[in-house]
């Protein structure tokens, strides 16, 4: 579905429930490649214009830039396909007003305050075609973000690195070249289009396709007064992942959830840790699913900036943003 085919959906749902009139005007040149278009809207004699941006939906870890734009730009509006409960809900306790594909709508700017939101979603369907992002693609994709410069290997090289199955590699380069998230340069060379938008698109799909296969077990210290600084990690096979190692790459945050990403099992863990099993522990296990050359005395950063950009609290943001400005965009 295009950006056109989102507007103009949840533009002419919204009108079902609403007596407006309404004007579009795409902007061709894109301001800070934000801004889609130019939304004049008329109510009750009041007409308005909105700046608008266009998304298919809105995960959790891309709330911190919608919010930035709604400071950035007056009269900011939201147009998405699809949002979330917990997404509209913090959209709402900043201001920040949309409108979804159903015309569900919150608008809340001078004299006009609109609210709708029981208009049932709407559901679309999934590209079955595109291998790109399958829990294997994603094994691949993490690879090239860690070394953008692997997706010029040869398909053997790049699926022995990978550990995967060399069948693969053709079909998820090819799913990256359709979506538009690699170009390809010549016959033999491409080069990632957008790192960042692949790194946000990879981090969505990350926590609804891959993470959930990769748990092993939760645990607790068997020392409740633990010091998890001191734990002496077998680093070739088991690193700290998420908030521990978002503070140890900042030293900007408390950790209160502790993630291992791990190649042990659980009885190494439990042995060589001093950690129990527990369901209701703070410590949570994960295999390693990435080529251990990669590791350092944390999981990667950029799985690092991935899990606190997942996580819901502010601070897990802030130190997420401090990975991503001083860590990874100064070596794209």
């Amino acid at each position: 579905m295009t950006n056109f085919d989102i507007f103009n959906n949840a533009i002419h749902n919204l009108e079902k429930d609403i007596p407006m009139t309404w004007d579009w005007k795409p902007i061709v040149d894109v301001i800070d490649m934000v801004i889609d278009g130019e939304l004049k809207m008329t109510l009750n004699n009041k007409t308005t214009l909105y700046l608008v941006e266009i998304k298919k939906d809105v995960k959790n870890h891309q709330l911190q830039n919608i919010l930035h734009y709604n400071k950035e730009f007056q009269n900011f509006l939201l147009v998405a396909e699809k949002l979330f409960p917990k997404v509209k809900e913090e959209l709402r306790e900043n201001n920040v007003n949309y409108i979804e594909g159903n015309g569900n709508v919150y608008i809340n700017h001078n004299d006009v305050f609109l609210y709708i939101d029981t208009n049932k979603t709407i559901k679309t369907k999934k590209d079955k075609g595109n291998r790109a992002f399958t829990k294997t693609g994603l094994k691949v994709i993490f690879h090239f973000l860690l070394n953008p410069q692997l997706i010029n290997d040869t398909q053997r090289d790049i699926a022995a690195i990978t550990n995967v199955a060399l069948g693969n590699i053709p079909l998820i380069i090819h799913g990256l070249l359709k979506t538009n998230f690699i170009l390809r340069l010549n016959k033999n060379e491409y080069i990632i289009n957008d790192y960042e938008a692949l790194l946000n698109k990879w981090i969505t799909e990350f926590e609804q396709t891959l993470k959930p296969t990769l748990f092993k077990q939760r645990f607790r210290f068997q020392n409740e007064i633990q010091d998890w600084r001191a734990i002496q990690l077998n680093q070739e096979k088991t690193v700290w992942g998420g908030e521990p190692a978002g503070d140890i790459l900042t030293n900007h945050l408390r950790p209160e959830k502790f993630i291992l990403y791990t190649k042990e099992t659980v009885k190494d863990l439990m042995l060589n840790y001093r950690l129990i099993p527990d369901d209701n522990g703070n410590i949570w296990a994960y295999d390693l699913f990435w080529n251990g050359q990669f590791n350092e005395t944390t999981a990667p950063k950029e799985l690092v900036y991935a899990e606190l950009m997942i996580g819901n609290d502010k601070r897990s943001k802030e130190t997420a943003n401090i990975i991503l400005n001083e860590r990874i965009k100064p070596n794209l």
